[in-house]
């Protein structure tokens, strides 16, 4: 396994891939990138949800709340079984219910984009406004220190540097993922 990637901890199939990790670790830069290496459809899960709503997340959270927002997640990331190949950028939250990560499981391999919170603060600099759950960098902290132990529970966890580009992150991560 290439340095910064732990491995798979049980044989799956890797035609469905699902990133998970905090905002701002570059789920979505990277998945567009791994999507075109791999042949595959990008779906990001926040994308294609504001897409059937017709509001941003921010927006959903204030009118029907966190709750209402997550239950219809859940139901677009059980959507993605009907491609058969993807790569999927969960949602920062996707991966933290247990519900959701057992349909990962089932569904294809799961891979964390481990950024430190340092790069992540600088990456969401002046975007608060766009993240509902980005109140203030304490906030944010405390919620990425919360997440981490499942993040830390997926198939592969790839360890991103601080200069690393998304071309390099998605090239790491196909390597991984061919050396399954």
């Amino acid at each position: 396994m290439a340095e910064g990637v732990e491995g798979l901890k049980a044989a799956r199939s890797t035609e469905r891939v699902y990133l998970v990790g905090f905002m701002g670790s570059g789920k979505t830069a990277v998945g567009t990138l791994l999507a075109v290496r791999r042949r595959v459809p990008f779906v990001d899960l926040d994308q294609a949800f504001e897409a059937m709503a017709g509001q941003t997340v921010r927006e959903v959270f204030r009118v029907h709340g966190e709750a209402w927002f997550r239950e219809r997640e859940t139901e677009l990331l059980q959507g993605t079984v009907t491609l058969p190949a993807a790569v999927v950028a969960a949602g920062g939250g996707t991966f933290t219910f247990p519900a959701n990560r057992e349909f990962i499981a089932a569904s294809g391999v799961s891979v964390f984009l481990d950024v430190p919170f340092s790069v992540i603060e600088k990456r969401l600099a002046g975007k608060a406004a766009d993240r509902p759950l980005f109140r203030s960098v304490s906030d944010a902290f405390a919620l990425y220190e919360a997440r981490l132990p499942s993040y830390r529970i997926a198939d592969l966890v790839v360890r991103v540097g601080e200069t690393e580009s998304a071309e390099t992150v998605a090239l790491r991560v196909d390597e991984a993922l061919c050396a399954i």
